[in-house]
C-alpha cells in the first residue's frame, strides 16, 4: 500500500548529494569486491528504502539470509547455497546472454486494436474522428505495428542480486517496473552491488516508481499489478516489456495468468451510456423512497444455514432435494435461477441480482408464470426500473466504481464485497455479510460437465424468447467437484476465483462450505451430494431469521433523496472535471509524450474528492480512458515522425471534441432527471447528433500542483 511521502528533512543530505551524481546506467550496477564500498552502498541504499518502502525496509533490516554473497577469481559475485552457485560463477556471461535474447526477441504485451464496433458509440465516433483527421485531412499513413522498443511498464521476474535491472531500464525507457520475486535472498545482498537509490532517483525523474511484490503467490501478484495499473495508468499497458531473469515455477504460473488476464487489465472501465442509463435507473429506484439500502453490519452469527441456489445445468438434478431442505434454511437465488425455483414450488426469500440490464427479460418471464411476493429483492441500485415493481421488499446496494455511488451513497459499506463477475458472487457475498456461518451450494456449476446443457432446464434461457441468445462455450479444462473434468470459460473461471478467494477469507471463522454442484471444483467448499443433506431443525425460525436481516438495512425515504440529488453541483462538478481534461491535453504532448496519461489517471483513480467531483469523474472515466487507448495505439503508429505535430494538433481537437458531446449529453440529461424526464435513449447512446454550441463557456478550474516530494513513497 502507499505509504505516506517522506520530508526532504528525513533524509540524509550527504546521501542526496552522492545520488545526484549519477552517471547513467552504467554506474548504477557497481558490485564492488571492497567489503568497505558495499557497507557503504548497504548502508545509502537501506536508508532510502527506509523512507521510500518502509515494508519492504523492515523485513530487509533484519533478515537472515540462508544464501551467502561470494565473489570468484575473477571478481564476479555470486550467490552460494547449499555449495550450488546460483548464477554458475559467471554473472557477466549470464546477464549479457538474456540481454542479448531480450534485445532480439522482447518479450511484448499487445493490446488488441481498439475498433468501433467493439466499443460504444462515443467512444467509436471519437475513434473514427481522429482516425479521419489523422488520414484524411492530416495526410498521416498508419503502420500495422508498434514500432518502438520503449514501453510505459516493464515486467521484470525476478530481482536475483540485480545485474540485469540497469539495462532493461534504459533499454525500455520505462516510466514504472514491476519487480516480481519469491524471496528475499537476492534483494537483500543486491544493497551491497546495486545502486537502489539512484535507480530510485531516475524513476522519480521520469515521474514514475519501481513497485517490489516480495514473497506473496501468482494470484496477488496479479491482483496487485491489476491495481496498481490502475491507480497509475491503465492505457499504456500496449508494447508493455517483460523480462524474466531466471526460471521458477511460480513464475511461470504468473505467467500464464497473466496471458489470461492481461487483455482485461483495462476492462471495467465502463462506458458513458452505461453511466447515463446507471444513473437514470438510481434515480427513478430511489427518488419516491419505500426501499432499503444495504449497510454493511456484523449482528451475532446466523443459527441457520444458507442455501445459495446459482442456475447452472446441475441444478436440475438437485431441485428435489432444495425442496426437501428449504423450511431448514434461508433459501438465496440468483439472477435466472428464480424461474426453476419457483417452478419446483420454492419460494427463495432473497432474489440477487447484479447487472443494470438485461434483468428485465429474466425477471418478466418468471412473474408471468408465478407470484413473487413474499421475496425480497438485493439489488444494485442501478437496476433496470420496473424490476422494483414486482417485490413488497427491496434492497439495494451502492457500486463504489459507479457515478451514482458518490451521489446516492458514498459509504463504502454499502455494497457487498467481492461481489464481481457474477450474480452468484453477490449471492454468496450477501449470505457471508449477514451473518451466515453454514452454507450450501446448488447450481453453481462455474460451467458444465458432461452435457450440452448451460443452464437449468427450466430458466429463461431455454424460453422462446431466449431461443437467439448467445451459445456459450466451455472451453477451459478444470477439476470437477466430483472429480474428472468439467468445462468452463473465461468469466466463470474468474467467477470460481472469485468465489475460492471469498470463501478462503472466512475458512478460519468456522465458516463451513458445501457444494453440491455437479460442475467445477470450488476450494475450500466440500463436495456433497446433494441428497446426502440432512439439515436438522435450526435453532432460529426460516421467517424470522430473514424477517431480521431485512429489518436491519435502514429505509431510503424522499427525503433522503432530495438531500442527496444535488443537480446545479453536480453540473458544476461534471464541468471542471471536463475543463481539467481538456487542460491537461491542451498542455501535453499526445503522441510522443505519456505525461497526459499519468494526470488523466490521476484525475480517474487519484485520491476521493468530494462527492460531487467523484461523480464527475465516474462519469467521464470509461469513454474517455477508451478512447485515450485510441490515441495510444493509433499514434504509436505514425510512419512519419514530421508529423508528429500536426497529428498532436488533430487528436487534440477530436479529445476535446469527445470531451465537449460527453458535458453536453450529461448536463441536459441531469436537468431532464431533474424534470422527472425520461430522455432519449438514442441521444444517450451518441447515435444522434449533438450540438456542441451549448458548451458552457466556464472559468478554467485546474489549480497548479506544488512540487513533488524528493521521494514520492510507494509501496505495495
Amino acid at each position: 500500500m502507499p505509504e505516506a511521502a517522506p520530508e526532504a528533512t528525513d533524509l540524509n543530505p550527504q546521501f542526496m548529494a552522492e545520488l545526484a551524481e549519477d552517471e547513467g546506467p552504467h554506474t548504477w550496477w557497481v558490485a564492488s569486491t571492497d567489503p568497505e564500498e558495499r557497507a557503504k552502498l548497504r548502508e545509502r541504499n537501506l536508508h532510502i528504502f527506509k523512507h521510500k518502502y518502509p515494508p519492504t525496509y523492515k523485513v530487509l533490516e533484519s533478515y537472515v539470509p540462508k544464501a551467502e554473497l561470494v565473489f570468484g577469481d575473477d571478481g564476479q559475485p555470486d550467490m552460494r547455497f547449499n555449495d550450488m552457485l546460483f548464477y554458475d560463477g559467471d554473472i557477466n556471461g549470464f546477464t549479457e546472454k538474456q540481454l542479448d535474447a531480450f534485445e532480439k526477441n522482447p518479450n511484448r504485451l499487445w493490446v488488441n486494436r481498439p475498433q468501433p464496433n467493439n466499443l460504444d458509440e462515443h467512444t467509436g465516433w471519437f475513434i473514427d474522428d481522429m482516425i479521419t483527421s489523422l488520414t484524411k485531412e492530416g495526410e498521416i499513413e498508419l503502420s500495422v505495428g508498434r514500432s518502438e522498443k520503449t514501453s510505459f511498464y516493464a515486467l521484470v521476474m525476478g530481482i536475483g542480486l540485480g545485474p540485469h535491472l540497469p539495462d532493461v531500464i534504459d533499454r525500455t525507457q520505462c516510466r514504472n517496473m514491476f519487480l516480481l520475486e519469491p524471496n528475499w535472498e537476492g534483494i537483500y545482498h543486491s544493497l551491497d552491488l546495486l545502486d537502489w537509490g539512484k535507480i530510485l532517483m531516475e524513476f522519480q525523474k521520469r515521474d514514475g516508481d519501481i513497485y517490489f511484490y516480495i514473497d506473496g503467490s501468482p494470484q496477488t501478484w496479479m491482483d496487485a499489478l491489476r491495481l496498481q495499473i490502475r491507480r497509475v495508468n491503465a492505457i499504456s499497458i500496449d508494447g508493455l516489456n517483460v523480462f524474466t531473469h531466471y526460471r521458477n515455477s511460480e513464475f511461470d504460473e504468473f505467467t500464464k495468468k497473466f496471458n489470461v488476464e492481461s487483455q482485461l487489465l483495462m476492462s471495467g472501465m465502463g462506458f458513458f451510456y452505461d453511466e447515463q442509463i446507471m444513473l437514470q435507473n438510481s434515480v427513478d429506484n430511489l427518488r419516491h423512497g419505500g426501499a432499503r439500502t444495504y449497510v454493511r453490519s456484523f449482528d451475532g452469527f446466523a443459527k441457520i444455514p444458507a442455501v445459495i441456489v446459482g442456475c447452472g445445468p446441475s441444478l436440475d438434478d438437485n431441485i428435489k432435494d432444495i425442496k426437501r431442505l428449504e423450511d431448514k434454511a434461508v433459501i438465496i437465488s440468483c439472477g435466472s435461477a428464480l424461474g426453476p425455483l419457483l417452478a419446483a414450488g420454492i419460494r427463495p426469500d432473497f432474489q440477487m441480482e447484479l447487472e443494470n440490464l438485461n434483468v428485465m427479460r429474466v425477471m418478466s418471464y418468471a412473474a408471468e408464470r408465478f407470484d413473487l411476493s413474499g421475496i425480497c429483492l438485493v439489488a444494485s441500485s442501478t437496476v433496470e426500473r420496473k424490476i422494483k415493481d414486482f417485490f413488497d421488499e427491496v434492497i439495494y446496494y451502492f457500486r463504489p466504481a459507479l457515478s451514482n455511488f458518490p451521489i446516492f451513497s458514498g459509504n463504502d459499506d454499502a455494497c457487498p464485497q467481492n461481489l464481481d463477475p457474477t450474480v452468484t458472487n453477490v449471492g454468496l457475498a450477501f449470505a457471508q455479510e449477514v451473518a451466515f456461518k453454514e452454507f450450501y451450494l446448488f447450481g453453481i456449476d462455474m460451467g458444465q460437465k458432461g452435457s450440452n446443457r448451460h443452464h437449468a432446464t427450466d430458466s429463461y434461457h431455454y424460453s422462446e424468447v431466449a431461443k437467439n441468445d448467445r451459445k456459450r462455450t466451455f472451453e477451459q479444462e478444470v477439476p470437477a467437484n466430483f472429480g474428472g473434468k468439467a468445462g468452463t470459460n473465461y468469466g466463470l473461471f474468474w467467477a470460481r476465483d472469485s468465489f475460492q478467494r471469498s470463501i478462503a477469507l472466512t475458512l478460519d471463522r468456522g465458516h463451513k462450505y458445501f457444494n453440491c454442484s455437479d460442475g467445477a471444483l470450488i476450494k475450500g467448499a466440500t463436495p456433497r451430494l446433494s441428497r446426502t443433506v440432512d439439515l436438522p431443525d435450526p435453532v432460529e425460525k426460516r421467517d424470522q431469521k430473514v424477517h431480521d436481516i431485512i429489518e436491519r438495512f435502514p429505509k431510503f425515504e424522499e427525503e433522503d433523496f432530495k438531500e442527496r440529488w444535488q443537480p446545479d453541483q453536480m453540473i458544476d462538478a461534471l464541468n471542471g472535471v471536463c475543463d481539467e481534461l481538456i487542460d491537461i491535453f491542451a498542455e501535453c504532448d499526445l503522441v510522443r509524450g505519456s505525461d497526459h496519461l499519468i494526470a488523466s489517471s490521476r484525475i480517474f483513480y487519484g485520491p476521493p474528492g468530494d462527492r460531487f467531483y467523484n461523480f464527475g469523474r465516474l462519469m467521464l472515466r470509461g469513454t474517455v480512458g477508451l478512447a485515450l487507448v485510441s490515441v495510444d495505439y493509433y499514434t504509436s503508429r505514425i510512419k512519419d515522425g514530421e508529423k508528429y505535430d500536426l497529428a498532436n494538433d488533430l487528436v487534440r481537437a477530436s479529445l476535446t471534441r469527445l470531451i465537449n458531446r460527453m458535458r453536453v449529453v450529461a448536463i441536459e440529461h441531469i436537468e431532464m432527471l431533474d424534470r422527472e424526464e425520461d430522455a432519449d435513449v438514442a441521444y444517450l447512446e451518441g447515435k444522434l447528433p449533438i450540438d456542441l454550441d451549448k458548451v458552457p463557456d466556464l472559468s478554467k478550474r485546474r489549480t497548479e500542483e506544488g512540487a513533488p516530494a524528493i521521494l514520492e513513497a510507494t509501496e505495495s
